[in-house]
């Protein structure tokens, strides 16, 4: 039997108010209540100053509706507005300590409105991420969601752990461009991210049907942002993201700037294409993340030019380098640009990313340089710049030493290079595709080939050549040298396999 939204506020009526007195529902507090596929979503109005000290209510009003028999799963969200929900909800009219907190400008969209508190440092850090950064634009139409996941791939590809949350809640895309679909599991009050090619995920598209729209306002959205964000299961102790893309709505408005304010961002990559139109919007949204100190870490210019697969011809078809003279104008690092192509298209519409599934293509390689490219400018804008460090292969060209400039220094031997190579070949796209590589113990380093001043590409004489040895990644591998080697020996041990 269908769960009912009497039955949901029915339960909600076992939750006491912020102040303890009566409860929620007889308070005027719940409203936006939803039921879809056996799961409950609504809101609870509070006091936007006491967010922090509420969290248990919600915590509790979620538990309760959990109880109901039928549900599936429960997402409540702290708001500071409400949305008149009698007409669908069946709540009643608003408390009038609601009411109190409008008049004082507390929420509303056309009321008086607080000044918002000082971020701490852009929020608290997120549980089981290291690094966050956000890929947006100023207008919608650019491809930038497209760009964010082949970059969180990209990332993947030179060596860190990626995931990437999906921002846009009217307007998901990444379970589609992952090719994911079900519902996300809870496991210990937390939820667990979905994967696949083995970046972790998160979106509203998991919990909302792909045709069913989300009727919320600002408040609602940013407050099951931060849910997306703060209560899922990235990575435990040990074993962190290396970095988390938000994939943010388009646009500069109270969503995008709340987020900007409110997530500890490392950084900001802001996508657009050549053309004056979409420049003028990249503009707003270059001057939302510097008005709260988010570091710019590059523009990237997408939709750059394309080339005829046919004939060749190279056509402009918006203009091109409008966005590397944007840049050199604002004084902000040119990531590259990337080219309007079929196949970038199709595989991401087929949930079959390019940088995933077609490693050794040009445009794979045109995103494992954008994202090495920036993971060099966010450790520079970190302070944590690594400068080039100097590289001598051995007289045999079977090693490779690594002479970093605050002294660290590394040997590496092409076959640990080569078998630990952070290319899709190598790694795989989640640890249990992860191939062991046998028979490499008289591999030779034929050629290094530099790719800009933040990695290397090492040619192999077997004519392995994809792995984009970023400097960080060969801090890591000297760093973790014995550790490493030693799990590589048990790996080939195991499967029975030789090194050559």
């Amino acid at each position: 039997m269908a769960v009912t939204q009497s039955q949901v506020l029915e339960a909600l009526r076992r939750v006491k108010g912020p102040d303890l007195d009566g409860n929620i529902v007889d308070l005027g507090l719940v409203s936006d209540v939803l039921l879809k596929d056996g799961r409950a979503y609504f809101s609870i109005t509070i006091d936007p100053k006491r967010a922090n000290e509420l969290e248990p209510l919600r915590k509790a009003a979620e538990t309760v509706v959990a109880e109901i028999p039928g549900v599936e799963g429960v997402a409540a969200v702290l708001t500071a507005q409400t949305s008149g929900a009698t007409g669908r909800s069946g709540a009643p009219p608003e408390h009038a300590r609601v009411q109190q907190a409008r008049a004082k400008g507390a929420a509303g969209d056309g009321g008086a409105r607080a000044p918002a508190a000082a971020p701490s440092k852009r929020g608290a850090a997120v549980p089981g991420v290291k690094h966050i950064i956000a890929v947006a634009s100023g207008k919608g139409g650019v491809g930038k969601s497209t760009t964010a996941v082949n970059l969180a791939l990209g990332f993947q590809s030179i060596g860190l752990k990626a995931g990437i949350m999906d921002a846009d809640i009217y307007g998901p895309s990444q379970p589609r461009l992952l090719g994911l679909t079900g519902k996300p599991q809870m496991q210990g009050g937390r939820l667990l991210p979905m994967q696949n090619f083995g970046i972790k995920v998160m979106s509203m598209g998991f919990l909302v049907d792909e045709g069913t729209p989300v009727v919320w306002r600002g408040p609602m959205v940013v407050s099951a942002l931060q849910q997306m964000l703060r209560d899922v299961a990235w990575g435990k102790e040990g074993d962190e993201l290396d970095i988390l893309v938000i994939d943010m709505p388009p646009g500069t408005g109270d969503v995008q700037l709340s987020i900007a304010q409110q997530v500890p961002l490392s950084g900001a990559i802001i996508v657009s294409t050549p053309q004056d139109l979409a420049l003028i919007d990249a503009r707003k949204g270059l001057a939302m993340f510097k008005q709260v100190d988010v570091p710019i870490l590059g523009i990237i210019e997408n939709m750059s030019y394309f080339l005829c697969p046919k004939c060749g011809e190279r056509s402009e078809i918006f203009g091109h380098g409008g966005a590397r003279d944007e840049a050199a104008k604002l004084d902000v690092p040119f990531l590259g640009g990337i080219p309007l192509h079929m196949d970038i298209r199709a595989k991401s519409d087929s949930g079959q990313p390019i940088t995933a599934t077609a490693p050794d293509s040009l445009h794979a390689g045109i995103f494992r340089d954008l994202a090495a490219k920036a993971w060099a400018e966010m450790n520079s804008a970190a302070g944590n710049r690594i400068a080039p460090p100097r590289l001598e292969p051995g007289a045999a060209k079977d090693s490779l030493k690594v002479s970093f400039e605050d002294g660290a220094i590394y040997d590496l031997s092409a076959e640990m290079l080569r078998v630990m190579s952070p290319s899709a070949e190598v790694q795989g796209h989640s640890p249990d595709q992860r191939v062991t590589v046998a028979g490499k113990r008289n591999v030779k380093i034929k050629e290094l080939e530099p790719v800009g001043n933040y990695a290397v590409r090492i040619i192999f004489d077997d004519g392995h050549s994809t792995g984009l040895y970023a400097w960080s990644y060969f801090k890591l591998l000297g760093e973790e040298k014995n550790k490493r080697w030693a799990q590589y020996l048990r790996e080939l041990d195991e499967k029975g396999l030789k090194r050559g």
